[in-house]
């Protein structure tokens, strides 16, 4: 038997027995399901399991079992669901184009007619209620009812009901047919959907409750008279009254009548011929509804985020296993979930068809909560443990019959050489910060692994413009480098990456030296990637993700363990990734490395993966988390692992980092205090070789450029530089003084760590712009406690041509580049440009005489922005970046 001892906070040892795989179940079915277990929650049945028993990845287990657990599921409370948010629903915007009806009673007690019912009816566009009195809701009498109203307002286009049977018999669909209207019905047990006239419902019940509270019997004689006080008061999400919306001017009622009696007021109207007065009555119905609509969408923008707040996404696909939440087979009033069903069809965001025993109905999200199915626990002996378990090993025995020694086959088993503890915890935390890391951590080993996972999301398809095989010429492999190759390749196919192929396809192999002076097994499919036919999946922007950062403390960095090796391959792409080795040919079974499209595949996957996570970007397989607190920071960390395991996605432990105020990322180092350049690519910079080629010049160049924004004089330093770049120039560069200059102060430009602020896009931005004779600058800055910060430095020489520009030409070229340079963060918001030239002042509203000038103006139409005049002595970063 295997033991492991556990010492806790409080300096208690606890001995643990180590569970094989064969017995876990029995373990957590006694911890969860039995009589004396009570059905409790994930963390209580964990904290069960783990005061006598152990084993890897335990808590993750329980987990899953217990949100497998059939008698959970059933009877889990409809709260403890999320509702999704509130979809957008359409607006009408002409009346009685579309109208919501619906029956109220039986009503008691019922009048002296024998009325017991009410048929209302509500317009979308303008709220204008109609309410007739029933005594009975069969579906003629319903019908009648409806003609009756539709000779009155007009016969609409859509009509709005629930499932009601007067409403879905084959009587009412004769009667949709013959008078033209479409029927529109709601999901079951989902009144929200056809909330307008739910809503107004219960305002008539309790406007006639008031008003016939001495005369219960007479309800029907004050129906109209309710119905008058509706219409004349406006609804707070139009401003406007039903009356004004549907007649176009204000209804003469009680209140205007008492005013009248009391002033002796009484206006007199207007004398106008028929034409005129249609002529007005249209334009105020349209100005009317079109302030209706404004109103409305502001208050349904509202309304939605007042929703939202309770709310979570929440995305079922069809084969998926659902419990609907129904009635009770003896008491409607009462709910339970009833199930498992399966998903036919998604029809939107939020409504599914399910397939109930046959039949075929549609369903609202908020109805439904997936069923977790419970995966069969198969047999045999876990062979991962961590360092910390094998060293409080006592004892090791594996019992096995005959009949099960016969059934065993030695298989290649890959263990797992990282596990959570590799993960690089920030030293910052305190030490109960770290225990909660580590527990999220250790509850997600099956995520943190050095081995790739297997995504189940998609895969990756090779599509060519010819089907004429590619077979490259194999390269001759050194006789040093034999043993190599083999190792690769056996490790490959002992982690199921590749295969034995018969293909026609054929690529050779190429060893590549790593920077720690391993080597690194690769294909080249470059003749392929001639074929193959590209893919415009768009890729992340670092910028982009660098504009999120400015308003968060706490950061993370996950690294996807071999990213490509975790998307497999369509079966007709197997054959076309074929490779040459000493051993023969073989072909992937996953996405490898160096093909064309992989790239976007994998972004493809990764959008997929994250949609919908907030404070979550990637780019490629680096994920960074970022949030301004660390308790918000362990909830989207456990949102990310939840994703990552659904998608059977792995993250390399030892190149993960959790919870630090600075994160390496994309080549910058990005924190609270702002991004800087990475410490080892400044360090290859300044130990950089004076380049003898163009060639080797320009690799440098593009380098430095990278950092470029971090430089504020790169355009004026770099100048002798670029210049040895042209065409026409020696392809071996002769050096003169002032390129060895030039090429110097490059090197050294960043050794002075330049730290950036991270742009915040909902702070204003400044841009301070300066021309020259022969350059122009501008500085991106932006307030930080009342001193102004650089956000990003840029600058330029001027051509041939732009060099004979006038001043005032100078400085306005410099003021029209600076923000097409700086377009992502200034259009769509106010900004404002400090220049030391006055005469820029008056860009926007002067009359230009220079056709020059005009155009820039008008160029500048779309942005929003204030010039500001300051002295030069005030612009000295624009300034010293337009010098040359």
């Amino acid at each position: 038997m295997l033991f492991r001892e556990f010492t806790s906070q409080d300096g208690k040892v606890t001995s643990q027995l180590i569970v094989p795989k064969s017995m876990r179940e029995t373990v957590m079915k006694l911890a969860h399901e039995s009589i004396m277990s009570g059905h409790l929650a994930t963390r209580r049945s964990v904290a069960r399991v783990l005061a006598e028993f152990y084993w890897p990845g335990v808590q993750s287990d329980v987990k899953r079992f217990c949100q497998s657990c059939d008698v959970c599921q059933r009877t889990v409370s409809k709260g403890k669901v999320m509702r999704v948010p509130l979809d957008k629903m359409p607006l009408i915007e002409e009346p009685f184009i579309r109208v919501a009806i619906d029956l109220v009673g039986p009503l008691h007690p019922p009048t002296d007619k024998k009325n017991r019912y009410i048929l209302t009816l509500v317009d979308y566009a303008t709220r204008y209620p109609e309410a007739v009195a029933l005594p009975s809701i069969e579906t003629e009498r319903v019908a009648e009812a409806l003609v009756d109203m539709f000779s009155r307002i007009g016969v609409p286009r859509e009509v709005l009901t629930d499932m009601g049977a007067q409403f879905t018999s084959s009587l009412m669909s004769e009667v949709s047919r013959l008078i033209s209207f479409k029927q529109l019905t709601t999901t079951p047990y989902h009144p929200m959907c056809n909330g307008l006239v739910e809503r107004f419902n219960g305002t008539l019940k309790q406007m006639l409750k008031r008003m016939c509270a001495e005369r219960p019997r007479d309800w029907d004689k004050y129906l109209n008279a309710v119905l008058f006080a509706y219409r004349e008061v406006p609804p707070e999400s139009l401003g406007f009254s039903p009356f004004d919306l549907v007649y176009g001017r204000t209804v003469r009622g009680p209140m205007m009548i008492l005013k009248e009696l009391w002033t002796k007021e009484i206006q007199d109207p207007q004398v106008k011929s028929t034409y005129q007065y249609v002529i007005d009555l249209r334009e105020r119905l349209e100005n009317t509804c079109r302030l209706a609509r404004d109103n409305l969408q502001k208050a349904s923008k509202r309304y939605k985020v007042i929703y939202d707040r309770k709310s979570r996404s929440r995305s079922m696909k069809e084969g998926d296993q659902v419990l609907v939440l129904l009635p009770t087979d003896n008491n409607k009033l009462l709910m339970q979930w009833k199930g498992p069903f399966k998903i036919v069809k998604k029809l939107n965001k939020v409504d599914y068809q399910i397939n109930m025993q046959g039949k075929f109905k549609t369903f609202h999200a908020n109805l439904l909560k997936l069923y977790t199915e419970r995966e069969p626990q198969g047999k045999g002996v876990s062979v991962v443990l961590n360092d910390s378990t094998l060293n409080n090993v006592s004892a090791s025995v594996i019992d096995c019959s005959d009949e099960q020694q016969n059934e065993l086959t030695d298989l290649p088993v890959c263990k797992a050489k990282e596990g959570p503890c590799d993960v690089e915890v920030s030293s910052e935390l305190s030490p109960e910060q770290k225990l909660k890391v580590m527990d999220v951590l250790n509850s997600f080993s099956d995520v943190l692994t050095d081995l790739p996972g297997r995504t189940c999301v998609l895969q990756h398809n090779i599509q060519l413009t010819c089907e004429v095989p590619v077979r490259a010429n194999a390269r001759p492999i050194p006789y040093t480098m034999l043993d190599v190759v083999n190792e690769e390749v056996d490790k490959m196919i002992t982690l199921d990456i590749i295969e034995p192929s018969i293909s026609s396809y054929s690529s050779p192999i190429v060893i590549v030296k790593k920077k720690d002076g391993t080597n690194r097994f690769c294909i080249d499919f470059r003749a392929l990637n001639s074929q193959t036919v590209f893919d415009a999946e768009p890729m992340p922007d670092a910028d982009e993700i660098f504009s999120k950062l400015a308003t968060h403390k706490v950061f993370s960095k996950l690294d996807l363990t071999k990213g490509y090796w975790q998307v497999p391959l369509t079966e007709n792409s197997k054959r076309l990734t074929a490779f040459q080795t000493p051993k023969g040919l073989f072909q992937f079974r996953v996405m490898p490395f160096g093909l064309l499209t992989a790239s976007a595949t994998f972004s493809r996957l990764m959008r997929i993966v994250l949609q919908g996570l907030q404070n979550v970007d990637n780019f490629i397989d680096d994920i960074l988390i970022y949030t301004p607190t660390f308790e918000e920071h362990l909830e989207v960390l456990k949102q990310l692992f939840i994703r990552l395991r659904k998608a059977n996605l792995a993250a390399k432990p030892s190149k993960c980092t959790v919870a630090f105020s600075k994160v390496e990322c994309l080549g910058h180092t990005v924190g609270n205090d702002g991004i800087s350049p990475n410490v080892d690519k400044v360090n290859a910079i300044e130990k950089a070789k004076q380049p003898s080629t163009k060639k080797q010049l320009r690799s440098f160049l593009g380098l430095v450029g990278f950092y470029r924004k971090f430089v504020p004089n790169f355009a004026s330093i770099a100048l002798p530089l670029t210049d040895m770049t042209r065409k026409g120039t020696p392809n071996k560069l002769l050096w003169s003084e002032s390129a060895e200059k030039s090429f110097l102060s490059l090197r050294k430009a960043l050794t002075k760590f330049p730290i950036l602020k991270l742009p915040n896009l909902k702070e204003p931005f400044v841009l301070q712009t300066d021309a020259s004779d022969r350059g122009i600058g501008a500085v991106l800055l932006q307030d930080d406690h009342g001193k102004k910060l650089p956000v990003a430095y840029a600058s330029r020489k001027l051509k041939g041509a732009e060099c004979a520009y006038a001043t005032v030409e100078k400085e306005c070229l410099a003021i029209v580049w600076a923000i097409q340079k700086f377009r992502r963060y200034l259009y769509g918001t106010e900004f404002i440009i400090e220049t030391d030239h006055k005469p820029l002042m008056y860009l926007n509203r002067s009359k230009l005489t220079s056709s020059r000038l005009m155009r820039w103006a008008l160029l500048l139409q779309p942005y929003r922005f204030r010039i500001v005049a300051i002295k030069g002595r005030d612009n000295v970063g624009a300034d010293y970046l337009s010098r040359i």
